[in-house]
């Protein structure tokens, strides 16, 4: 498994950041009917999953059955956080059931002797109010389940936990949505810690 090279998740996140300005730019106009109501996708924090196909196009997935398609697959987190831009300390542990062969990381990344669990610490900006990472498959990356447990400045702020499917013929036409994951979605969003009144 290897981490998704900043330009490539910038990439990502401009596209998917485009869609949540798009959207919060709908619910600021009035509804043409009173009936419809606005989308509140942008808000909510998913597990998604992108895939290369033949044609170069990546395609995105809201889900949390990660095909094992080898240096087209990747896997990761978008969060809703709210808020003015800014930057955090984000802490995520990426877990795995099984050990892969090998981890490629950057320098931020610790990555445990067993090859089960990989720490990143580092400062990320949260635009438009969204925070997100993600990582690829590669050759070696075991099946089985792939847990994200994310804290942002110090606080436990999610997990999302994910399976990972063999894909034996490597097709990338596979849609992840049609995967059997018995970890069925959804990311569990631990709550702020409310600021304590004095007494």
């Amino acid at each position: 498994m290897h981490a998704l090279p900043r330009w490539l998740l910038a990439a990502s996140s401009a596209l998917l950041l485009t869609a949540a300005s798009t959207a919060a730019m709908a619910q600021s106009t009035p509804p043409a009917k009173p009936a419809e109501k606005p989308a509140t996708k942008s808000v909510r924090s998913i597990p998604y999953v992108s895939i290369t196909g033949e044609d170069g196009k990546q395609r995105h997935y809201e889900t949390n059955a990660i095909p094992l398609l080898f240096h087209r697959a990747c896997f990761g987190w978008r969060m809703y956080l709210g808020g003015p831009n800014r930057v955090v300390s984000l802490k995520e542990v990426l877990t795995t059931s099984q050990p892969a062969e090998q981890v490629i990381a950057g320098p931020e990344t610790e990555v445990s002797a067993d090859k089960t669990k990989a720490t990143t610490r580092m400062l990320e900006t949260v635009q438009d109010g969204v925070l997100q990472r993600s990582w690829c498959i590669i050759p070696g990356d075991p099946a089985g389940t792939y847990t994200y447990d994310v804290s942002i400045d110090g606080e436990p702020r999610g997990e999302f936990v994910f399976c990972a499917i063999e894909v034996p013929d490597q097709n990338p036409n596979t849609d992840p949505r049609e995967l059997s994951c018995p970890n069925k979605f959804n990311a569990v969003e631990r709550a702020q810690p409310q600021p304590k009144k004095a007494s």
